[in-house]
């Protein structure tokens, strides 16, 4: 008779997603820490960018009309804003990231096809991290600065913050600035950027700071949107879903560049297809079900599910996407021993704690017999559908790479 672990998921306080939630302190130390970031450099931003001078400043084909600028705003990015936040499993070296966005108003010119911004992109990382230097050496942080297209701020060993810097139109906010007035919203003086006025943000000309590569089009809300769409499509259960895969995805690789978002994107994929065979009220089938599509997800690929003509595997290595698809069909396989082909709760506890760690409760109470899961006519129970695509054979035994991402700059979260 299979197993029912749904409780072993959801169950307070000692459930698996709430093993994964960050404690209150945690999140009060990041959220003091982003609004120390935030209120320096709304505070210093304007002095900083002057001190550095015209020609340092500002793009040279810039027109002299064109070049000015205003205090820049902040709007929350990445897994906080998409609610799928886990607690790491290996600390160090893994950390908790905060992403956040910084919105600077400043005047744009045409250059050749192109709307650019008038400041220089590398002037705009020299400024923060000018205004930033002091600050981290005040308050014991590590201001690090290789990163490409973001500023980390180290908080401690467990957590850091990631800017990601952008630019808008400077028309832009004086449109929202006026709309903001009219609905009586004080837009001027506010650090964060309000929902209204960042969904007036003009869609095609956000652009990204990026340290080798100079302005990017990057507009981060399309990608919140395409993830808030689908749990809105399909319930909350597409994102406790991804946050196990996320939770099993750090038990497995310490380091690594198997990217959240990649993840992310099998679960929906899985949802689109399949969500009326899903049980709402039973995560650990949802779990299963998207286990047994992800090695063939993986072992394919992956397009950017809101950026036209970019993939999210496009950097893995052949050796890194065999290592990624090898463990995927390891979690299918022992998931399924787990779930469905025993009826031992011990046995079942112990594949489901190899697979994502002590955090899965140990509390055999948690863990009953399913006898509603008919194992010979379910979905549930037929062989697992592990096509690998491009990779043929692989070996289970295969020694993990790292896939848990420090490096920055993917803005994927």
């Amino acid at each position: 008779m299979p197993i029912n672990a749904h409780k072993a998921l959801v169950s307070r306080p000692s459930g698996y997603k709430f093993a994964l939630d960050l404690t209150e302190d945690q999140r009060r130390i990041l959220r003091d820490a982003r609004d120390e970031i935030r209120a320096e450099i709304s505070a210093k931003f304007g002095s900083f960018a002057k001190s550095l001078g015209d020609q340092a400043l500002y793009e040279g084909s810039a027109p002299v009309l064109a070049r000015n600028f205003q205090t820049p705003k902040f709007r929350m990015q990445g897994s906080f804003s998409y609610d799928t936040c886990n607690q790491p499993a290996h600390v160090p070296p893994q950390e908790i990231d905060l992403d956040d966005g910084l919105f600077m108003p400043v005047s744009y010119f045409q250059k050749n096809q192109d709307r650019l911004p008038a400041v220089n992109s590398a002037a705009y990382f020299s400024i923060i991290e000018k205004i930033l230097a002091p600050l981290c050496e005040k308050k014991g942080w590590k201001l690090v600065t290789d990163k490409p297209s973001c500023v980390r701020v180290v908080v401690d060993d467990t957590m850091h913050t990631d800017l990601a810097l952008y630019s808008v139109p400077d028309g832009d906010f004086l449109r929202i600035l006026k709309d903001a007035q009219n609905r009586g919203a004080d837009f001027s003086t506010a650090l964060m950027m309000e929902d209204t006025a960042y969904r007036m943000l003009s869609q095609d000309e956000i652009m990204l700071a990026h340290r080798k590569e100079g302005w990017k089009k990057s507009d981060p809300r399309k990608l919140e949107d395409w993830f808030v769409d689908a749990v809105k499509e399909h319930g909350d259960q597409v994102r406790t879903v991804s946050r196990y895969l996320k939770g099993w995805k750090d038990y497995q690789w310490k380091e690594g560049r198997l990217a959240s978002i990649a993840l992310m994107a099998a679960v929906v994929s899985v949802f689109e297809k399949s969500a009326a065979q899903i049980p709402s009220n039973r995560d650990d089938i949802a779990l299963l079900r998207v286990a047994r599509e992800l090695p063939d997800f993986l072992a394919k690929e992956i397009p950017n599910p809101v950026v036209e003509g970019e993939r999210l595997d496009q950097s893995w290595s052949a050796v890194e996407r065999q290592d990624f698809v090898a463990k995927a069909k390891i979690l299918a396989q022992r998931l399924a021993d787990a779930l469905v082909n025993t009826s031992d709760r011990s046995a079942s506890l112990k594949v489901l704690q190899g697979l994502f760690g002590g955090r899965i409760p140990d509390d055999l109470t948690l863990y009953v017999p399913d006898a509603g899961l008919d194992v010979k006519t379910s979905p549930l129970s037929t062989p697992a559908a592990l096509t690998l695509g491009l990779i043929d054979k692989i070996d289970a035994e295969h020694q993990p790479l790292a896939a848990v991402n420090k490096q920055g700059g993917g803005r994927y979260g």
